[in-house]
């Protein structure tokens, strides 16, 4: 193998994954390990708690191959910080390697055969250096942006990026037409939303005392909507509010609760059919403990990776049109797809009381989607590549 070791560059601590982005990166990274690379990742930012409980920065084993180095610096946390509050995206990321490469980052890319750049804000991190280099996308980066001078800025960095590296991995086909545009089409490859599968097994086991726990007994049906505080996500959690206010007569009567797990609410609340736990400390079980998964988003670009873990856990589906983007899903099929309008009509439709059929659309959904779901699978033609620098 010509690429033994390589080097994966991120803004914000990967393991343990707490957002879609962090399991797209833990699951690329960990899907390579298991094709028998050494993996190490730098990441310039760690966890509040962390920085709370005065932690330095450090490394440690993420896998039996595979090690995360967490730069600690207050300097950039505060940096950080301030992108947050001010709801920007991380410039100050790419302002900061075009002066400026830590000591252990430089050390971490002496040490590499080639180099993953996730997320094109660490672009500059790679100048000069005579390794294959690949930049890993999640999305069109400029199109999560609404006001028109942040959008120009991000498209900005995501252009010179895709050109400063030369190689792009894309999540879906309408990204890579994208970046196809940029950098030519020879030069882009697909590494799908996959997941590790294996995450949900044994997830059913804990159904029973779960749902005791957050008050659902077996006649309740359970639609879980698990996202992180993304904005396409914290938007479908402000209408999905909304929409259950105003459609509280037919929930009670179809017997249905929302279950919403995740940073995407970091308070728990409870309302009539509509309950959020927050954030926890393992959201797989939350899985086996639905009926049926919900997928509410209406913007956003690349794939959503809550479909794949949706379909990996082996629960029917209702998702928004948007939320098919990347995946072979046929609406009475593989899911039940709804618009913003048509979302109650859907809540009646006779599927929904039909077991056979809901256990039939989500074999379906997997069957289909396998290759864009278990990352095992997704990881091929980046490892092949890899394999061939």
């Amino acid at each position: 193998m010509a690429v033994a070791k390589l080097l994966v560059l991120s803004g914000l601590q990967i393991f343990p994954a707490e957002s879609g982005g962090m399991l797209r990166t833990a699951s690329l990274a960990s899907a390579l390990e298991g094709k028998g690379f050494e993996l190490r990742l730098y990441s310039m930012v760690g966890r509040k708690a962390d920085y709370k409980a005065g932690k330095p920065s450090g490394e440690v084993a993420v896998g039996p191959r595979q090690r995360e180095f967490v730069d600690r610096g207050r300097f950039w946390a505060v940096l950080q910080l301030i992108a947050y509050r001010l709801s920007l995206p991380p410039f100050w990321i790419t302002l900061v390697l075009k002066l400026y490469r830590p000591k252990q980052l430089r050390a971490m890319l002496a040490w590499c055969d080639a180099v993953i750049v996730d997320f094109p804000f660490l672009y500059p991190a790679v100048k000069g250096v005579r390794k294959p280099v690949v930049l890993n996308t999640h999305n069109v980066e400029a199109d999560l942006w609404a006001k028109p001078w942040v959008k120009r800025g991000v498209a900005r960095v995501e252009d010179q990026a895709a050109r400063a590296i030369g190689r792009v991995v894309c999540c879906s086909a309408g990204d890579q037409a994208f970046f196809a545009r940029k950098v030519g089409a020879e030069r882009t490859m697909v590494v799908a939303n996959g997941i590790d599968v294996r995450r949900f097994d044994g997830a059913r086991a804990q159904r029973g005392p779960l749902r005791a726990a957050l008050g659902y007994t077996e006649r309740d049906r359970v639609l879980l909507f698990a996202a992180s505080s993304f904005g396409p996500n914290v938007e479908a959690l402000d209408w999905l509010r909304g929409f259950v206010r105003a459609n509280e007569a037919l929930l009670a009567r179809r017997n249905l609760h929302f279950l919403v797990a995740g940073s995407v609410s970091k308070t728990p609340f409870t309302l009539p059919r509509l309950r959020a736990v927050g954030m926890v400390p393992a959201i797989e079980p939350y899985f086996g403990a639905a009926d049926l998964a919900f997928n509410g988003v209406f913007r956003g670009s690349g794939t959503n990776v809550k479909m794949g873990e949706f379909m990996a856990a082996g629960l029917p589906i209702l998702t928004s049109d948007v939320g098919t983007r990347g995946f072979d899903v046929v609406d009475g099929e593989d899911a039940l797809v709804f618009t913003r309008a048509t979302l109650a009509a859907v809540l009646e439709a006779p599927a929904l009381d039909d077991p056979a059929k809901l256990k039939a659309m989500a074999a379906s959904a997997f069957a289909k989607n396998k290759r864009s779901v278990d990352m095992r699978c997704c990881i091929e033609p980046l490892a092949g590549w890899l394999a061939q620098c």
